[in-house]
Parts: structure tokens; C-alpha cells; sequence
């Protein structure tokens, strides 16, 4: 744990983060790779492409890069376990009662045509 007293910025979340940016993205070139390599829908051919080859791989690794570090990130965020004081004696986070609406909806009155 950090000491209290200790002043200046806790870089342990944007670690974290990063970390698993890094391991999204990686797993997403392999990926990548893995299309290219097998031709999958023909993609290894349009790498072949000399004229618009290396733009369509620069894409595909960034779009590739984007969503899969973003996925890892997001499902590290996800699996981090709660602090036992969250729940209660249910296993339910704490909430606040429900009330009941100011207002109540009431249907408006059907026309008749002609």
C-alpha cells in the first residue's frame, strides 16, 4: 500500500492501463498477422499489392490495434475485485430506495378520423 503522508500522483490505475493496452494491441498484431499469413479473404494478396498493400496494412493494424487494446483494457477494468465493504449481507451493492415518479404517465386520447 502507499503511505498516506506520501504527496504526489498514484500511477498504479495508469499502469495498469497501459499494461494492458500493451497486451491487447500485441495480441491484435499477432492477429493481424495471422490474416495475412493464412490470406484469409485474400488479405495476404493485398499485402502483396504494391500500390495500396502497405496503406491497407497500416490500416488494419490500427483499427486491429484500437479495438483490441481497448477490449483488454476494458475487460482488465471489469475482472478487478470489489472491496467486501461494497456489499451487503445479500452479495447486492448498496443502493439507494427506490421512489416512485413526481408524475404519472396517462395515455392521450385517441382522435377520431374523417
Amino acid at each position: 500500500m502507499t503511505d498516506p503522508r506520501r504527496k504526489g500522483i498514484d500511477w498504479r490505475l495508469t499502469r495498469f492501463l497501459l499494461t494492458h493496452l500493451a497486451l491487447g494491441a500485441v495480441s491484435g498484431w499477432i492477429f493481424v498477422a495471422a490474416l495475412f499469413y493464412f490470406n484469409v479473404g485474400g488479405l495476404g494478396e493485398l499485402l502483396a499489392d504494391p500500390v495500396s498493400g502497405s496503406l491497407a496494412a497500416i490500416m488494419l493494424v490500427i483499427v486491429v490495434t484500437i479495438t483490441w487494446g481497448s477490449a483488454a483494457m476494458g475487460t482488465a477494468i471489469f475482472l478487478i475485485p470489489r472491496d467486501e465493504e461494497d456489499d451487503d449481507a445479500t452479495g447486492r451493492g448498496k443502493r439507494a430506495p427506490a421512489r416512485a415518479p413526481a408524475f404519472q404517465l396517462q395515455p392521450a386520447p385517441a382522435r377520431r378520423r374523417g
